[in-house]
């Protein structure tokens, strides 16, 4: 990815994180000297005028906002090569999903952190917006004047307003914290798809994992939870929307008056509603595809952008030692390190690893994020199919089809992660090496490797050669 040397007025530093459709860069503003964080769509999606008016459309939403709680757009523009960009606040202590790497936080700061999360949500839903992706890595942390940080929530990339949220509904969010109904065809997700992403981000933050199906109670991980905090989350992560909060004020308030150990004001009354008050300035083959219909969607997982701070310029899947995952010293390349990380961790599922996304990238391609093979169909590092892949790529069906020079790593190296993450749950009863059977589901079909009983006889090759290369990337 070539460095721009300005955008605007701004000077670009360094890359902080890029995702399948952008890119956010550490800025300059030479006037008011100060570090800004700068958002630029990708080069291939420059001429797709439906991705534009997404990535404009989600500075708009973020501007109209205008809190402290939110990502704050200041400035919006096009570079010499027509590549819309917008100036953001640069978040210079990371992302939350950094902090959480650590384990969970002490009980009075999850509460506290919960609750900033949730008064930032409800700014958006006074608004009449859906985020629709709250998870760790779209909270951002800013340093504050005196010492303390701000949190802010970013990425509204597939976030829904307005009429919007009456209209077709496509499948979107992120694994672990999407509520039930996003996974289905015109869902219709609202207010209350958000209170479920604040439950699976106050269960994380409270006991340092994201909830599992069904969820039970935090304090089944943290003995020292009280019972009240228990019963607010679970009720959040009812998967049943009728039966959950009906709103983020009513989850706030809540945890708030579940434990008297948070040292912090009660929440707010809620305000009036807007109406009434002034407004605010495999690799899948096409068998596979065929087979999945509309419910390969399920996961898509993930917003159409991904918003990144951090000093030391890594993406949020880059927030743990990489050593941790993949073996120093291989011949994995350090530029996807961060994208395979994120793919190989994208769901707790048996056999799934960076190390075997991996070596399942050096099989298919040998690392090579040019490779073309017009005869099978298949491009780039993953050797998608671009009919398939379209709906695997972040935001699923809500983003156009990806022509085959669109297929970048950023793009195709976490769509492995939600293609192994939705047919693996297929594979539990297979007998054998659950990261093989993953291997042999991405060449072929989840189907194919039940009905075998484990790795097909047609993949036995292929599987082979992902085994030895795990054995080179694991950890020692």
């Amino acid at each position: 990815m070539e460095t721009p040397r300005a955008a605007g007025r701004y000077r670009i530093e360094r890359l902080l994180g890029s995702g399948g459709f952008a890119a956010v860069w550490l800025g300059h503003d030479p006037e008011l000297d100060s570090p800004v964080a700068i958002k630029i769509l990708g080069e291939h999606w420059t001429h797709r005028a439906d991705v534009r008016e997404r990535f404009v459309r989600e500075a708009r939403l973020l501007r109209q906002a205008d809190s402290h709680r939110l990502v704050q757009v200041f400035d919006i523009g096009e570079l010499p090569d027509e590549r819309p960009y917008f100036v953001m606040s640069y978040a210079d202590l990371g992302t939350l999903e950094e902090r959480l790497a650590g384990g969970p936080l002490p009980l009075n700061e999850a509460l506290r952190t919960a609750r900033e999360i949730i008064l930032g949500v409800r700014e958006l839903h006074e608004l009449g917006v859906v985020h629709r992706d709250l998870k760790p890595s779209n909270v951002l942390l800013r340093s504050a004047p005196g010492g303390g940080e701000r949190i802010m929530i970013a990425d509204l990339g597939i976030a829904r307003s307005g009429d919007r949220l009456s209209s077709l509904t496509l499948p979107a969010g992120s694994p672990g914290y999407m509520a039930p109904e996003q996974a289905q065809i015109d869902g219709a997700p609202d207010q209350r798809a958000d209170v479920y992403g604040l439950g699976a981000l106050t269960h994380h933050l409270l006991t340092g994992e994201p909830p599992r199906t069904p969820a039970a109670p935090p304090s089944a991980l943290q003995p020292a939870i009280p019972p009240g905090v228990d019963r607010a989350v679970l009720r959040a992560l009812e998967p049943d929307r009728e039966r959950r909060w009906a709103s983020a004020a009513e989850f706030g308030h809540a945890l708030t008056s579940a434990t008297s150990r948070i040292d912090t004001d009660p929440l707010p009354d809620p305000l009036p509603p807007r109406t009434a008050r002034a407004r605010r300035p495999g690799r899948p083959r096409r068998a596979v595809l065929a087979g999945a219909g509309a419910a390969v969607a399920a996961l898509v997982a993930g917003g159409a952008f991904w918003i990144l701070g951090g000093a030391d310029g890594g993406s949020a899947s880059g927030t743990r030692p990489q050593e941790r995952w993949l073996r120093a010293g291989s011949d994995v390349p350090r530029q996807y390190r961060e994208l395979i990380v994120r793919a190989g961790t994208w769901c707790d599922m048996r056999g799934l690893s960076p190390a075997l996304i991996a070596a399942m990238l050096k099989a298919e391609s040998g690392f090579d994020p040019r490779l073309a093979d017009p005869a099978r169909d298949e491009y780039g590092i993953a050797r998608w199919t671009p009919k398939v892949l379209v709906f695997w790529q972040p935001g699923g069906l809500n983003n156009p089809e990806p022509k085959p020079a669109d297929i970048t790593p950023e793009l195709s190296i976490p769509a492995m992660g939600r293609f192994l993450c939705y047919w693996g749950k297929d594979l539990k009863d297979v007998p054998g090496d659950p990261s093989l059977n993953l291997a042999a589901t991405y060449r072929s079909s989840s189907k194919k490797v039940v009905e075998a009983g484990g790795v097909p006889e047609k993949y036995r090759p292929y599987a082979e050669r992902v085994q030895r290369y795990m054995q080179d990337y694991r950890p020692r």
